[in-house]
């Protein structure tokens, strides 16, 4: 922790650095107009790659990313008005030869600007690590490989396992990943890993962007079975059912601590959509089951003995109109069991294991409101293309606890006697994407306001906006 002196010193210095954002963000500006200009008139994008001679089965891209968020009157625990200016910056080099694909992944993410009492952490900063550092063997066809080392990934819907796409930081595994298609297409992977730590994660070393290896441990370790079946009903239906997709899944999670002594979250779900085509209708269905037990030492050394019992479930309806636009709109809602507080010893919080949020319920970051434990949550969303290269989206939603009594999302505000009721209130989620330079350079710009209900009724808004340049 910081004494007060520190904590001064470190405000004094932060609002010396804000002084010289202006001028900062003015050449980052200049530069990503410089690369326009140079690479506008360009018919493919700019690839580090094609510039350095490289031997053969050898291959080098990269991307440099920045972004500045401002959050007012955060409902989040921390500082209620805060800021951050986030910088990513990743090489990715692989190298192929018979039936071998090696592939090494540096990121280095930092941020400057945020206050010490802020919620800034590990999913903003982690400083010149290894993201993938694997070999990728084809057993006897491409149809059939098997993955060592560490690595990134994402599977289904990415609720669950993802490669985040909006936040600073990647989760990262340490283990095995073996996948097989069959000719009908069907699809079966089996991971058997030790999720990686962020290191270093105390408040201070992240805020002077510090350098510590990440690592992984034998005291947690993460399995899994992912099925996928691109087209389960072919030659039994026609129309529209014939396009159904469907995948199963199993994820197993396993955890020790000083005070976990042992504990087990298995997770079993199914999932089924029809993609979205111009003209037609589309859906997307999926339902999670989590059973486990835990036994845990409190503060008087006693074990105490739990089991776990969560479940989510997700619906969606959308239609996609036949214009150049490609006008998107859809209705959607998300339920995610939470905590009763009649029963201490069982958790029904859902855990949402090593997925993301940031395409659900708004940007993480330092708005991050919510995640898909103890929520019921309807919503609206249309996205479209008005001119070549840019996206816009609004989404709007509203929000109630599915358990009153237990915290909201990432805020980790509850009131235990109920009397605030479950409505949280209402967000218009905006975002723009301009693809400047198609697959080299694009500007991403987006907002969120948040009108609270039940623990704050001061309005909350989030900003931000960034570039990330793809060579």
């Amino acid at each position: 922790m910081y004494s007060m002196p520190e904590v001064q010193s470190r405000k004094d210095n932060t609002a010396a650095r804000r002084r010289v954002l202006p001028l900062f963000l003015a050449l980052v500006c200049a530069t990503l107009l410089a690369t326009v200009n140079s690479q506008a008139a360009e018919s493919s994008p700019w690839r580090l790659a094609e510039e350095v001679a490289l031997p053969t089965g050898f291959s080098l891209t990269g991307a440099i990313r920045s972004r500045f968020e401002n959050a007012r009157n955060s409902l989040r625990k921390g500082t209620a008005n805060d800021q951050i200016f986030t910088l990513r910056t990743r090489l990715d080099a692989t190298y192929k030869k018979d039936g071998r694909l090696w592939q090494l992944e540096i990121m280095d993410a930092r941020q400057d600007f945020a206050d010490p009492d802020g919620i800034v952490g590990t999913g903003d900063v982690n400083s010149l690590d290894i993201q993938n550092a694997s070999v990728r063997l084809d057993l006897g066809s491409k149809d059939t490989t098997l993955k060592l080392g560490r690595f990134t990934t994402d599977y289904g819907s990415r609720r669950l396992i993802a490669r985040p796409i909006y936040r600073n930081t990647f989760n990262a595994f340490d283990g095995l990943e073996l996948k097989h298609t069959a000719p009908s297409g069907n699809s079966v992977a089996l991971l058997a890993t030790q999720p990686v730590q962020r290191l270093p994660s105390d408040k201070a070393s992240v805020l002077e962007n510090d350098f510590e290896w990440d690592r992984s441990s034998s005291d947690r370790r993460f399995y899994g079975v992912f099925t996928t079946q691109p087209a389960p009903l072919a030659g039994l239906v026609s129309g529209y059912f014939e396009g159904l997709r469907t995948e199963a899944y199993f994820f197993s999670l396993r955890e020790k601590s000083a005070t976990v002594l042992d504990s087990t979250i298995d997770t079993l779900g199914f999932r089924a959509e029809v993609r979205a085509q111009p003209g037609a209708f589309d859906f997307e269905l999926e339902g999670v089951l989590q059973r486990g037990d835990n036994a845990m030492l409190d503060a008087e050394a006693v074990i105490r003995r739990g089991d776990h019992r969560a479940h989510y479930a997700f619906f969606e309806l959308g239609y996609s109109f036949s214009v150049p636009s490609r006008l998107r709109v859809l209705f959607e809602v998300d339920y995610g069991s939470g905590n009763d507080a009649f029963t201490p010893n069982r958790q029904e919080r859902f855990n949402q294991l090593f997925g993301v949020t940031a395409f659900a319920y708004g940007p993480t970051g330092f708005y991050g409101v919510f995640n898909a434990s103890n929520i019921i949550t309807p919503g609206v969303r249309a996205s479209f293309n008005p001119a070549q290269g840019l996206n816009l989206m609004a989404s709007y939603r509203h929000f109630w606890l599915a358990d009153k009594r237990d915290s909201l999302g990432r805020t980790k505000q509850k009131d235990l006697s109920g009397e605030v009721g479950s409505y949280m209130g209402q967000h218009l989620d905006l975002r723009a994407r301009w693809d400047v330079i198609p697959r080299s350079v694009r500007v991403e710009v987006g907002t969120v306001f948040y009108k609270p209900k039940g623990f704050q009724e001061k309005n909350s808004v989030f900003a931000y906006g960034g570039a990330e340049f793809t060579f």
